[in-house]
Formats: C-alpha cells, structure tokens, sequence
C-alpha cells in the first residue's frame, strides 16, 4: 500500500483506518509512502507522537526522491495536464508506478493500492496504470 498524507494522518486519528492497516500487516502488506510525505505531515513536536508510531512499522518504506522518481513524477503531471501544485501527489503516485514495475519485472502480478483522502487528483496521476489502483481512506470501516 502506498500511502499520501491523508492516509498516515487518518490512521493515526481514524480506528477503523488503524485496524485496517494492522490487519493489511498481518498480511504481510508493505507501508510505503515517499520521503517528501515526511515534509507535509511531521512537525517536530508532540503531535508527530501518533505519526510516527504508524510509520514505525518493520514493514514501512520511506522512498527517497531518485532523479528517476523526479522525472517520473513530473512526467505524470504532465500527462495529468496538472501543475506543480501536485508535485507530492505526484511522487506517490510515481512510487506506485515504481512498486508495480518492480513487480512485473519479478514476474509477479502487479497489486498496489493508494491511499488517500484527494479523490480528485491521485486518480489522474496514477492513470490506467495496470496493476495500480487509488482508494479513498474515507471509505474505509471497520469489519
């Protein structure tokens, strides 16, 4: 799963998000989120408390920012036709892509889901890409 900053905000605020990813862990499900996702949620403080006890997992990636993750983001804003305002959107979006490459070329199926409250432009980043799909964290509950 890779994650934006309304994903790793909601699960350390949201229960039913929290016992979603426990249970996605279970599974032997990756965290994943790019590195410049730190930037827009963690503030040095108290609050960073909940934070980082999500990204504390074993199995949580924190991707660095590679120059082909660069290009590759600003390549899907293109295509979007968005603007640099999605530069964040479009990393993890890139990052996605960069799981369900890594995947194919290990001749797996490719699976990676994003998770995020921004319905409206994760959706457009990652494109039809195969094997890459975005869920709003919204939806999800308890079972």
């Amino acid at each position: 799963m890779v994650l934006d900053n309304d994903a790793i905000n909601k699960a350390a605020r949201d229960r039913n998000v929290a016992i979603f990813f426990a249970a996605a862990l279970r599974k032997q499900a990756r965290l994943i989120t790019s590195s410049v996702v730190l930037t827009e949620i963690l503030r040095g403080s108290d609050r960073d408390t909940k934070l980082n006890h999500v990204l504390s997992s074993t199995r949580t990636v924190v991707e660095p920012v590679t120059e082909d993750l660069a290009r590759a983001a600003g390549k899907l804003i293109g295509d979007a036709g968005f603007d640099s305002t999605e530069v964040v959107d479009a990393l993890v979006a890139a990052t996605a892509h960069m799981y369900a490459d890594r995947a194919e070329a290990a001749g797996q199926q490719p699976d990676v889901l994003i998770l995020t409250a921004d319905a409206t432009h994760l959706p457009g980043l990652a494109g039809d890409r195969k094997g890459v799909r975005v869920q709003n964290v919204k939806d999800i509950r308890s079972s």
